[in-house]
């Protein structure tokens, strides 16, 4: 199939496939779940989440590989492997959370409003912020499908707009999730933004001194 097939095409037949399954998995959920208790939305908030780790995990681990493997202490084939991996998982997470939240009644936001920013007339500030960070992956995930036929530098531009679709993502899910108030999400924020901040100081340190990288060398991205 994937010599008959385009990948774009493929990757379409598997979100129209993602969909059918979504839905037909809604009066499941619904026989599922108990009095007061909607399944779907859960799911979704558990699939946004899911997806907001993987993007950070990806932003994470993109700003190593810039950080030549944490200054050797990573081999930067791994490194970029593992970033790769993970922007995928984000991809295909926020797919089926988008899918979740569209197929919802409860939710109350139209698939117009997963695609266009203030059309949602539910939560339409934190919706918006969502459908930004979901159209800025789209944007990132189609100019790295393109970066042979790109100028370096545009492709630069673009994969470094990863910052700011993370922290549209970040705030969507403080102002939108039903469970921000709760300490193992508000440990889980902190921890990943933590993270990366430690990891784009130690870029721009590496930076300046020069340091050289030992597990790097010899891997071209």
């Amino acid at each position: 199939m994937s010599d008959a097939f385009p990948r774009a095409f493929r990757v379409f037949l598997l979100l129209v496939a993602g969909a059918l399954a979504v839905t037909a998995a809604r009066e499941l959920l619904d026989a599922l779940s108990g009095p007061g208790v909607p399944a779907l939305w859960w799911s979704a908030r558990a699939l946004g989440l899911v997806a907001y780790v993987a993007l950070a995990l990806s932003t994470l681990f993109g700003v190593l590989v810039s950080a030549r493997g944490a200054g050797g202490l990573l081999d930067k084939a791994t490194t970029v492997a593992l970033h790769n991996r993970w922007a995928l998982a984000a991809l295909v997470a926020t797919a089926l959370h988008v899918l979740a939240i569209v197929v919802d009644p409860e939710a109350g936001v139209s698939p117009l409003a997963a695609v266009v920013p203030l059309a949602s007339t539910r939560l339409t500030g934190p919706v918006a912020l969502g459908t930004l960070a979901g159209l800025g992956m789209a944007v990132i995930a189609i100019t790295t499908a393109l970066s042979r036929r790109l100028p370096r530098w545009m492709w630069r531009a673009t994969h470094a707009s990863a910052f700011g679709v993370l922290l549209l993502s970040l705030v969507h899910g403080l102002t939108a999730g039903t469970d921000t108030r709760a300490p193992g999400v508000q440990a889980l924020y902190l921890v990943t933004a933590a993270a990366i901040v430690g990891a784009v100081v130690q870029r721009v340190l590496l930076a300046k001194t020069g340091a050289p990288a030992r597990g790097a060398r010899g891997v071209k991205r």
